[in-house]
């Protein structure tokens, strides 16, 4: 099967105009990559105030340099997506797969409004690599590599974004570029290792909302009587107004 691993880069999440295309087209036969191809929007990149606005805006000189280089085009929107709509064609692509690919797939929707031009996906289905992750990655080894390098998210949760679960399978020092097709190759490599895990590339996988971490921590009660109490506890949930409280 030939699919696609695609990856965007916006100026926020609101309004994610798209400045950084990159995408890989593989054949899953021997993971062989057919077609590797990175953009730069020109609509978003000589408008200055808008680009600036963008959380990456500090890789701006990662770009000139690669457009030097060649190993990036400028281009418009438009013909982006044209081009994209021709590798899907000419490789006879299936699937498409992103990571947390509900935000990529926004940003096309988006951008393909906004500038009036045909949506390269609408004719083939994009896959969240995370449901992959969550069900063939993520393990009691990985929770304890979490732990050993304190790799959770800010709500305390263990972190299962690309950089993280990439530095777990292959390099503990890595630490994401975040231009699109750098992160489109890493993301393909994590899906690759789901597959050699035994994920079925067709199937759907759900991408859970996070991966709750249990934390023993201690719970002080007061009563009127001013008797303390003191309970160990792994995690407190409230549901409908009503507080669940795992002891340890």
């Amino acid at each position: 099967m030939k699919i696609c691993v695609f990856d965007t880069e916006t100026t926020s999440l609101d309004k994610p105009f798209c400045y950084n295309v990159g995408y890989v087209v593989i054949d899953t036969e021997d993971w062989s990559t057919l077609c590797a191809r990175s953009y730069v929007v020109e609509q978003v990149w000589h408008n200055l105030p808008l680009f600036q606005s963008a959380y990456y805006a500090e890789k701006r000189p990662l770009y000139v340099a690669a457009m030097r280089a060649r190993t990036t085009t400028m281009d418009k929107f438009g013909y982006i997506c044209r081009q994209m709509t021709r590798d899907f064609r000419n490789f006879d692509v299936e699937i498409a797969f992103a990571f947390n690919s509900s935000f990529d797939e926004k940003v096309f929707n988006f951008n393909c409004d906004w500038y009036k031009c045909n949506n390269p996906f609408d004719t083939v289905p994009i896959k969240d690599i995370r449901g992959f992750v969550h069900s063939f990655i993520v393990n009691d080894d990985y929770k304890a590599y979490c732990e050993r390098f304190s790799l959770f998210t800010d709500s305390g949760n263990y972190s299962t974004t690309a950089e993280t679960v990439y530095k777990y399978l292959f390099n503990d020092d890595f630490t994401e570029d975040h231009t699109a097709l750098s992160d489109a190759k890493i993301e393909a490599e994590i899906l690759r290792q789901c597959v050699a895990q035994g994920a079925n590339l067709r199937e759907e996988y759900k991408a859970l909302r996070s991966i709750e971490r249990e934390e023993e921590k201690t719970l002080h009660i007061k009563t009127a009587e001013q008797v303390d109490y003191y309970f160990d506890y792994r995690k407190i949930r409230i549901n409908k107004g009503k507080t669940e409280i795992t002891l340890r």
